[in-house]
């Protein structure tokens, strides 16, 4: 919309006389809005904060993700020589912008390599020094990211060589590989910055960030033909406070003894027998036998044995389990979920009753219900899903594990998890703990390895008859449901009546 007169047109690098045709109708800019221009001004021989406009016109671009073709500097020399073709008195309007021209697969996301430019310069009086101005309030505004919400690291992993990292790496590998039956230490890092920003048709326009630490060993012993491995990982939402504040030597040296005592090992006993799973192990179950079955989408598929279930009673009186990603620290922390909702804690079950799904959009309304905050997506090339964050039961009454031990005659303490498998909808499980202990007249006796856990979510969980009181996060882990996305989970040290053990 030309407003003034005297127009030139800088495009694909010449000016030309007039309101100059840019766009084609089949540009993307054209038929999706994905341009972006910025105003300055040209009077008395001056144009104030020119540089700071070109530089503001090339950060919209970027974030509208085109790739800006002419930089901030090159962009101040062509305006000026453009506006060689006004008077020196001259008033002009300075319009620099950019626009998509094509599209990715999807048509809706700017191809970012291929970006039109064009400068339009067009002489506009300014008002005159006797004009008055009324000033009103509008609800008309420029868009601006709202609620931004920053989860700061104490030490920004950003700011960490990679030099500072293999040292921290190197500490851990020698802890644990300090013994000649130890054959193998694997070492791993892993860190991240998110940094989402969220618009919506609906008017949403949010902005958060935080990060992600991890460090993780395999270690791997081996005695004649017997070779076991074990793993160890800690982390979390946080940065590089997380791996200054832990006890590395430690953590390496626990990994190794563990490796070493699996080497001699017995044989778990199989069949029904009392179960005491420790922080890793409890975190496991509920996270893949009960999470999962919680996920709204997989309810409304009908691959759920908790379908149906809502308001009634599936376990122990002692069960309460949430799933709550505002719980700082916890490696599936999230301030604000891939739907741009605020997080909450989320009560599944509350004294064994279950209370709620896991839900976002799509199941809010298939369910005639709010969407609690449950939508995660891998990454923004991914449809959000629903999602667990951290997941852990509510610690019980019991003191510490001995108070857990009295009771058993004979049964087995397992720790840690190998994996396993889940059957959602029949609501069955199976899982490898990584080392094991029998129990014997409440006491544990002889280590054991090759432990399997299987059996009916449901049941277990009405099998639940002792929690110790701290409650708490375990090892950080990651989830797969076709996305791969972090995710913390644990609980008390947990006992069950009866469980097959194999």
């Amino acid at each position: 919309m030309a407003t003034g007169q005297n127009i030139n047109t800088y495009f694909k690098g010449t000016w030309h006389k007039g309101n100059a045709a840019v766009i084609s109708a089949a540009d993307h800019g054209a038929w999706l809005g994905s341009n972006v221009f910025d105003g300055a001004r040209y009077f008395n021989g001056v144009a104030p904060d020119l540089l700071a406009h070109c530089e503001r016109v090339n950060n919209s671009a970027q974030a509208l993700m085109l790739k800006p073709t002419v930089s901030s500097k090159e962009m101040v020399d062509i305006i000026w020589e453009g506006l060689k073709l006004y008077p020196a008195d001259a008033a002009v309007y300075i319009r620099p912008m950019y626009w998509a021209i094509d599209g990715d697969v999807s048509a809706i996301v700017p191809k970012s390599e291929t970006v039109g430019f064009a400068i339009c310069l067009e002489e506009f009086p300014l008002a005159p020094e006797t004009a008055t101005v009324r000033l009103t309030e509008t609800r008309f505004r420029r868009p601006v990211l709202e609620d931004a919400v920053h989860w700061a690291p104490k030490r920004d992993v950003r700011n960490t060589e990679l030099t500072e990292k293999l040292d921290y790496m190197k500490d851990l590998y020698k802890s644990a590989s300090d013994h000649d039956k130890i054959v193998s230490v694997m070492c791993g890092w892993h860190d991240e910055h998110i940094h989402t920003e969220f618009l919506s048709s609906e008017g949403m326009n949010r902005v958060w960030s935080f990060q992600r630490t991890l460090i993780n060993a395999m270690v791997t012993a081996r005695e004649a033909s017997e070779v076991v491995s074990y793993r160890t990982r800690h982390g979390g939402e946080g940065g590089l406070e997380l791996i200054e504040d832990c006890d590395l030597e430690s953590l390496g040296c626990s990994a190794k003894d563990s490796a070493l005592k699996l080497l001699t090992a017995k044989r778990a006993p199989s069949g029904k027998m009392p179960l005491i799973a420790d922080r890793d192990l409890t975190g496991v179950y509920i996270h893949e036998a009960l999470g999962h079955p919680c996920e709204a989408d997989l309810v409304a598929a009908g691959d759920s044995c908790l379908d149906g279930k809502l308001g009634k009673k599936i376990g122990s009186d002692i069960v309460t389990v949430i799933d709550d990603p505002t719980i700082r620290g916890g490696y599936g922390a999230h301030p604000i979920d891939d739907e741009g909702l605020d997080t909450t804690e989320k009560c599944l079950i509350k004294n064994g009753i279950l209370t709620e799904y896991l839900n976002h959009r799509e199941t809010a309304h298939h369910f005639g219900i709010k969407p609690n905050a449950g939508a995660r997506a891998q990454d923004g090339l991914h449809h959000p899903l629903v999602r667990m964050s951290n997941t852990l039961i509510k610690g019980g009454t019991h003191r510490d594990l001995d108070e857990l031990l009295e009771d058993i005659d004979h049964g087995v303490y397992a720790c840690g998890s190998r994996g396993g498998q889940v059957d959602t909808g029949r609501g069955s499980f199976q899982f490898a703990a990584q080392e094991a202990w029998l129990i014997e007249n409440g006491e544990l006796t002889t280590p054991l390895k090759d432990v399997s856990v299987s059996g009916l979510t449901l049941e277990i969980l009405q099998n639940v008859d002792g929690l110790t009181k701290d409650s708490r996060l375990a090892a950080p882990g990651f989830c797969g449901k076709g996305q791969t996305v972090p995710v913390g989970d644990g609980g008390p040290i947990m006992r069950i009546s009866q469980a097959l053990v194999g």
